[in-house]
């Protein structure tokens, strides 16, 4: 798909949805791509009350925004997604698979529907949404999908066993994605935050904050906007030549060690 329709040369909006789009990093991605000329369809599993006060503020905004209630782990579901999306607008150009869950256990009181719970959200959700969208894309042969992974993909983390098997997974499905469908225009990427301040990490910044923050290059916890940042232009046309790629937000948490030791020389 071009920025311009090919009937009428006028430029045409693309179309976007977000995952888990009226909250957290998922809000802010929605905000940024609405802010960028899009029109965007946020959806939300159960939080009806977040989803109006988010739609709220997109209608005063004059953004063009929908938001729709499904459970995207349910294949079902995200097709009706998809439909909904490409029914109201047109087309899908933009896919942001970012909902998911995040939760600790140990290996050994593990249940398997505790396992199976984090990895159906976490990474079949993505496989199941990037089904639902390709006939639109495939027609189009163009589109930008762009996956949540994490730093627990890659770097081991005690008591995230079934989480870190689940980004792993979404680290995998970028990948292999991305070649499958290059040939029809579409890219395939992944962004990997680090500990972004939100709703979901409050808990354990109370908890272990200033531990963790000592790990941290940039000497701060992230925002959620920082995130939505770098997902907007993946989301771009500018971003046509990346594909396959994991992209950290981290602050540099996962390219240096003991980054403290700096900020105390600094500080003499």
């Amino acid at each position: 798909m071009s920025d311009k329709d090919k009937t009428t040369g006028k430029a045409q909006k693309k179309v976007a949805i977000v995952t888990g789009g009226t909250r957290g990093m998922g809000l802010a991605i929605t905000r940024s791509l609405a802010q960028a000329g899009m029109s965007v369809l946020a959806v939300y599993r159960t939080n009806r009350e977040e989803a109006d006060k988010a739609l709220d503020s997109f209608v005063n905004d004059k953004l063009d925004v929908a938001v729709f209630q499904a459970d995207v782990s349910r294949q079902e579901e995200t097709v009706k997604v998809a439909d909904f999306a490409g029914n109201r607008w047109g087309q899908i150009d933009i896919l942001v698979n970012n909902a998911g869950v995040f939760d600790f256990c140990f290996l050994e009181d593990m249940t398997e529907a505790f396992f199976d719970h984090i990895n159906q959200v976490n990474l079949k959700s993505m496989i199941f949404m990037i089904q639902a969208v390709l006939p639109w894309m495939k027609k189009q042969r163009y589109g930008r999908i762009v996956n949540a992974t994490s730093i627990s993909g890659s770097l081991a983390d005690v008591g995230l066993i079934a989480y870190a098997c689940s980004k792993a997974g979404v680290n995998l499905l970028t990948r292999v994605s991305s070649g499958e469908l290059a040939p029809y225009g579409i890219t395939v990427n992944a962004y990997a935050p680090g500990i972004i301040h939100t709703d979901m990490t409050d808990a354990m910044i109370r908890e272990r904050g200033e531990q963790q923050i000592k790990q941290i290059p940039a000497g701060y916890f992230g925002k959620s906007e920082e995130v939505a940042a770098l997902v907007r232009f993946l989301c771009s046309d500018e971003a046509s030549y990346i594909t396959g790629e994991i992209i950290g937000v981290d602050g540099g948490m996962m390219k240096v060690q003991n980054p403290y030791r700096a900020y105390t020389r600094a500080a003499e």
